[in-house]
C-alpha cells in the first residue's frame, strides 16, 4: 500500500471520529444485533418443543437428527440470524464513504485532497479501506458478542457451544469482509454522481434488500444457507468487487467531480 493511501486513511478515521452521527448509528449495531435481538428470542422459547413443531424446518438444520425438537428450533433460529451478519458490514461502509466524498464535497475539503499528487487510485483506497476495516472489525466484535451470549444461554440445552461452527466462521471470516468491499465501492460510484449525503446512503443500501431476502426465506423455511452456498457467493462477490474498484476509479473523475457535481 501506498504512503498517500495510509494517509487518506489516517484524514478519513480523524473525520469519522468527530462525526457523532456516523459514531452513534456504528455503535448500534451491535447492540441490535448481538444483544436484543437474541435476548428477546432465547427468552421468548417455550420449554415444549414437539416434533411437529420443528417439522417444517428441520431438513434446514444440519444434524437434526440427533437431536431434540428444542434444540433443533434453538438451532434454526440462531442460524436464521446469520444474514444479518452480512447485512451488517453492507451497510456500516455507507455512512462513511457516502460522507467521505458527498460531505467533503458540500463542506469544500474534498478540492485540496484532489489538488495534491496522490493518484485517484490510492486516494479511493484510502477512503476505501477507512469505510471496511471499522465496518469488519464491528461486525467481528458483534458476531463474538452474540456468540459468548447465545452459547451462554443454550448451553443448558445442547451441553456444548453451538457457535461458531464452520458455517458461521466462513460467513464472518470470508463473505462479510467481501460484501464490505462491495458496499464501499458501490457507495463510491453513487456518491461521485450524486450530492447529497442521504440520498447517496439510500441509493447505496438498496442492495441490501437481497440479505433481507435471504432472512426472510430462512425465517420461512424456504431457504438454508450453506458452505458451499456462501462459497459460490463470496466468489460473484468477489468478481463484483473488482468490477465496482475500477469503476469507482472511472467514475472519480477529479475536473467533473469538482464542477459538475460540486
Amino acid at each position: 500500500m501506498h504512503n498517500d493511501a495510509i494517509v487518506v486513511i489516517k484524514k478519513e478515521f480523524e473525520e469519522v471520529l468527530k462525526n457523532k452521527y456516523i459514531l452513534f448509528t456504528m455503535s448500534s449495531f451491535p447492540l441490535v444485533f448481538s444483544v436484543l435481538i437474541p435476548l428477546i428470542y432465547l427468552f421468548a422459547l417455550p420449554v415444549n418443543v414437539s416434533w411437529a413443531d420443528v417439522a417444517a424446518f428441520k431438513g434446514f438444520v444440519p444434524g437434526a437428527d440427533a437431536m431434540t425438537p428444542r434444540q433443533v428450533l434453538v438451532a434454526f433460529i440462531v442460524q436464521c440470524n446469520l444474514p444479518f451478519y452480512l447485512m451488517m458490514p453492507s451497510v456500516i461502509p455507507t455512512l462513511v464513504s457516502s460522507y467521505s466524498i458527498v460531505g467533503e464535497k458540500k463542506c469544500g475539503t474534498l478540492e485540496p485532497l484532489l489538488a495534491t499528487p496522490a493518484s485517484t487510485s490510492d486516494i479511493l483506497a484510502g477512503k476505501a479501506l477507512a469505510a471496511i476495516i471499522p465496518s469488519v472489525l464491528i461486525t467481528w466484535a458483534s458476531f463474538l458478542i452474540y456468540a459468548v451470549l447465545v452459547d451462554a444461554m443454550t448451553y443448558g440445552i445442547f451441553g456444548y457451544a453451538i457457535i461458531p461452527n464452520t458455517l458461521w466462521l466462513f460467513a464472518i471470516l470470508v463473505t462479510a469482509p467481501l460484501f464490505a468491499a462491495m458496499s464501499v465501492y458501490l457507495s463510491i460510484v453513487i456518491s461521485s454522481r450524486m450530492n447529497d449525503i442521504r440520498a447517496a446512503q439510500q441509493v447505496s443500501a438498496v442492495f441490501v434488500i437481497p440479505i433481507m431476502g435471504v432472512f426472510i426465506m430462512e425465517l420461512f423455511g424456504y431457504l438454508s444457507l450453506t458452505i458451499e452456498m456462501l462459497l459460490a457467493l463470496s466468489i460473484a462477490v468477489a468478481l463484483m468487487d473488482a468490477l465496482l474498484i475500477k469503476a469507482s476509479v472511472k467514475a472519480f473523475d477529479r475536473e467533473e467531480v469538482l464542477t459538475r457535481y460540486a
